[in-house]
C-alpha cells in the first residue's frame, strides 16, 4: 500500500463533509457471537444441525428440522473490565426474543413435504459496548498529534478549504502559536525563513505578505510529545430482525430463507490528551453518532447425503445489507485548561453496503445423546461500500471506497461445537471460534484536511477467540439454558499517524453470561 498515495487521493477533494472511513466500514459490517443461550454454548455452529432459532439468522434452512413448535427469550450480562468516558463497564442487554410454528402436512409417507416451518426472531447482532483507558506508548519526545495536524493545516491552506481539525487548531491566533498547538513560521518566495510574528492580523492580506512587501509562505509545525493518554467509550448495538420460511422434504432436504431488517444505533465518546516538550497541554474530546437501518436476504439449504444417516452438510448465503445511515459528530479543544474552539457538525444522511457472506457447514449425531457442528464462513471486507443518498459515488466516496479496499480484506470465521447429553433432560455444551482479522498489513487511517473529524487515532484489530460453555435443562415442554461466552482479541493502537511511530498493545477482551427461557409446543 503506498501510503501517501491515497492521502493525496482523499486529500484532492475539496469540500467533502463526511464522517464515516474504512475502519467505521468494518465495524458495522462484523458481528457478535450471539443468539439463545445453546446457540452462543455450541459457537454457533448449527448451520447443519439446526433446531434453534437462532440459526435463522445464519442458515436459514436450519429452522427445517423442527418437527415442533419453539417460543425463546433470551437475556444476558456483558461484562468488560473498567469503565470509561462515565460509563460503565458491563451492561444487561435483552439479546433474543423468538417464535417458530412448525406446521405438519400430514403427509402419508416420509417422501415428499413434511414439514413447512414460520418463525420470527430478533437478536442483537452486535453489541458496541468497549472501554479503553491507554496510555500512549513510544513517543519518545518526538512523535506527536501535533504532526499531523500541521500536516492538515498544509493542505488546508493551500486549498483554502478548512476542515473541522485544522480549523480548530489553527484558526485562533495566538502570539507565534495558532490554537495554542502549532507554530507558525513564515517564509519568502525563495524559501528564506522571515520569522514567526511579522503579520498584523488586522491585515485582511498579513497571510500572503511580510512588512517588507516579500510574497511570504506559511508553515505549520508541531513539537514532540513527552507523554499522552486516550480514553474511550463505545455503546449502543446492531438489533436484527429475521422473518424465516423452511421446508422439510422427505426428512432428507431443508431449505429456508430469511429476510432481516436492522438498526443500528452506535455512539462513541473519546478524550485524548497530549503534552509537548514545549509545554503546551491540550485536550481534546469528542464524540460521534451514527443512526441507521437496513435490510437483507439469507438463502440456506441442509442435506442428509444418505437417506438413514444423520450426517449432514449445509450451505447458505447472505446478500449484502443494504443501510441508510446518519453521521452527526462534535468536538472541544482545550489548551492549558483554557477553553479554545468547539466543532459541532450537522448530522449527513449516506448510504452504506455490507459484503456478501458465504458458508458452509457439517453436523453429526450419535443416538439420541451427543451432537457435534462445524462451520467455515467468509466475507470480503475490502467490498464494502459507501454512496450517496441517491447512490451516486462523489469523488470523495470513490475514493473512499478504494481506501476501504486496500485497507481491509476477506475475513475467515471458523466455528466449532458440541451438545452431550447424559440424561434427556440435561445438556452439556461446548463451543468455539475463530475469526481473522479484518485489516491488511501496515492498514491507517486516512483523515482527509476539508472533512469532519477530529478523532486521528485508530486500531488495527487482531484475530478473535472465543470460547463457550453451556448447560441446558428440559421439563416437559419448557427449558432454560445458560451460556458463558469469553471473547479476546488485541489490536495495535495509533493514537495519530506518524511515519515510525510504533503502536501500544491492547486488548478488547470481555465475558458475557446469559440465559435462555423456552418453551415447545
Amino acid at each position: 500500500m503506498n501510503k501517501y498515495l491515497l492521502l493525496t487521493a482523499l486529500m484532492s477533494v475539496a469540500g467533502a463533509a463526511y464522517a464515516q472511513d474504512s475502519y467505521d466500514a468494518q465495524t458495522f459490517a462484523n458481528s457478535d457471537l450471539n443468539g439463545t443461550a445453546r446457540f452462543v454454548a455450541m459457537g454457533g455452529a448449527l448451520g447443519a444441525l439446526g433446531g434453534d432459532v437462532s440459526v435463522m439468522s445464519t442458515n436459514p434452512a436450519g429452522t427445517g428440522v423442527y418437527r415442533s413448535s419453539d417460543a425463546a427469550i433470551s437475556i444476558s450480562g456483558l461484562f468488560t473490565g473498567d469503565g470509561a468516558m462515565g460509563h460503565d463497564g458491563s451492561r444487561m442487554s435483552l439479546d433474543q426474543g423468538g417464535v417458530l410454528i412448525a406446521f405438519d402436512m400430514d403427509t402419508p409417507t416420509n417422501k415428499g413435504l413434511q414439514f413447512v416451518n414460520f418463525g420470527v426472531n430478533f437478536q442483537k447482532k452486535r453489541n458496541f459496548l468497549f472501554n479503553q483507558l491507554t496510555n500512549v506508548q513510544h513517543l519518545e519526545d518526538t512523535y506527536s498529534q501535533t504532526f499531523q495536524i500541521a500536516d492538515l493545516c498544509a493542505y488546508s491552506l493551500t486549498n483554502d478549504y478548512w476542515g473541522s481539525m485544522a480549523d480548530m487548531s489553527a484558526g485562533v491566533y495566538s502570539g507565534n502559536r495558532r490554537g495554542g498547538l502549532l507554530f507558525e513560521s513564515y517564509y519568502d518566495k525563495d524559501n528564506n525563513y522571515l520569522g514567526s510574528e511579522l503579520f498584523d492580523e488586522t491585515n485582511p492580506d498579513y497571510l500572503q505578505k511580510s512588512d517588507e512587501g516579500k510574497v511570504a509562505m506559511v508553515a505549520y509545525e508541531g513539537a514532540g510529545a513527552q507523554k499522552a493518554y486516550y480514553e474511550r467509550a463505545t455503546f449502543g448495538g446492531n438489533v436484527q430482525a429475521d422473518v424465516n420460511l423452511s421446508f422439510n422434504i422427505s426428512d432428507q432436504f431443508f431449505l429456508g430463507a430469511s429476510v432481516g431488517v436492522y438498526d443500528i444505533d452506535y455512539n462513541r465518546e473519546s478524550f485524548y490528551q497530549e503534552q509537548g516538550v514545549d509545554g503546551c497541554v491540550y485536550d481534546f474530546t469528542n464524540w460521534y453518532k451514527t443512526e441507521g437501518d437496513g435490510f437483507d436476504v439469507k438463502l440456506g439449504f441442509i442435506c442428509r447425503p444418505v437417506e438413514d444417516s444423520p450426517f449432514r452438510f449445509g450451505a447458505y448465503v447472505h446478500t449484502p445489507t443494504w443501510f441508510r445511515m446518519t453521521d452527526a459528530n462534535g468536538s472541544d479543544l482545550f489548551v492549558n485548561d483554557q477553553y479554545l474552539a468547539s466543532n459541532n457538525n450537522a448530522e449527513y444522511d449516506y448510504r452504506y453496503r455490507t459484503p456478501w457472506k458465504f458458508g458452509v457447514s457439517l453436523g453429526h449425531t450419535i443416538g439420541q445423546n451427543f451432537a457435534i457442528g462445524a462451520e467455515y464462513e467468509f466475507q470480503d471486507l475490502g467490498t464494502a461500500h459507501y454512496s450517496e443518498v441517491d447512490g451516486y459515488n462523489s469523488d470523495y466516496f470513490r475514493n473512499m471506497n478504494r481506501i476501504t479496499e486496500q485497507t481491509l480484506r476477506g475475513q475467515h470465521t471458523l466455528k466449532v461445537g458440541a451438545e452431550y447429553k447424559p440424561i434427556e433432560s440435561l445438556s452439556f455444551r461446548v463451543g468455539y471460534n475463530f475469526v481473522s482479522s479484518p485489516f491488511k498489513k501496515d492498514a491507517f487511517r486516512t483523515i482527509g484536511y476539508d472533512g469532519p473529524y477530529t478523532e486521528t487515532d485508530y486500531t488495527n484489530w487482531g484475530a478473535i477467540n472465543r470460547f463457550s460453555v453451556g448447560l441446558g435443562y428440559r421439563y416437559k415442554g419448557g427449558y432454560v439454558d445458560l451460556a458463558w461466552q469469553y471473547q479476546a482479541q488485541k489490536g495495535d493502537f495509533y493514537a495519530f499517524d506518524n511515519e515510525g511511530l510504533q503502536s501500544t498493545k491492547i486488548d478488547a477482551n470481555r465475558s458475557q453470561l446469559m440465559a435462555t427461557f423456552g418453551f415447545r409446543f
